[in-house]
């Protein structure tokens, strides 16, 4: 079997399993030949990390939603506003700001990140101030709080920090109408079985790049 016919069986595969959970297709190092395969298979939703990464495929495939999914700087935050159909990474309100300044014409769903593996060298807000962080980011006009996004830890501790996740998610949004993004290829199992409601896979699905 050649390789992008691999890749689709795999995307096939893991769609299946999910089920009613949304696979994210993590793009960001993926070459476009690879992507346009996806696509022709019939995926729709990939995340890039690099604000012009995401700008460029967005206007080469507007028929597909890209999400913005890495860190960002205030000034890539046009590029942002501009195209991504959802911010995972949110965790900062100048920069919210930044990103609503150039959001015309519609509302853009934002996730929260949250570090809920008590990393100090990773991005995210602290559990603690999630709540807080969620009242401000509501007053932005353009931009709507759409749920949650954390890492889970290396090593031990995954399910833990997931269920912290949805517990936050659950007390802020009173319920579970709020999106739960968690789980990458190396732990999705444990998201999707504490109530992700996306998952984001990268190697998994592309192989190891």
């Amino acid at each position: 079997m050649d390789p992008h016919q691999e890749m689709v069986s795999r995307w096939q595969a893991l769609k299946s399993e999910l089920d009613q959970v949304k696979l994210l297709a993590v793009s960001k190092y993926t070459p476009d030949e690879m992507v346009q395969v996806l696509i022709d298979a019939g995926e729709t939703e990939f995340g890039e990390s690099r604000p012009q990464s995401l700008r460029d495929r967005a206007e080469k495939w507007p028929q597909c939603n890209w999400h913005m999914i890495g860190p960002l700087q205030k000034n890539k935050a046009k590029y942002i506003g501009r195209h991504a159909a959802m911010w995972h990474s949110c965790d900062d309100i100048a920069t919210a700001e930044a990103v609503a300044r150039s959001v015309e014409g519609r509302v853009l769903p934002v996730l929260i990140q949250v570090n809920i593996a008590g990393n100090p060298n990773q991005r995210g807000v602290a559990p603690d101030k999630v709540a807080a962080f969620a009242h401000d980011l509501s007053q932005i006009e353009g931009l709507k709080l759409a749920g949650l996004m954390g890492m889970g830890p290396q090593g031990e501790g995954v399910r833990d920090a997931f269920r912290q996740l949805r517990s936050l998610r659950d007390n802020l949004f009173g319920g579970s109408f709020g999106e739960l993004c968690m789980g990458m290829s190396n732990d999705y199992r444990i998201a999707v079985e504490e109530g992700a409601t996306i998952v984001r896979l990268g190697s998994m699905l592309f192989g190891s790049r």
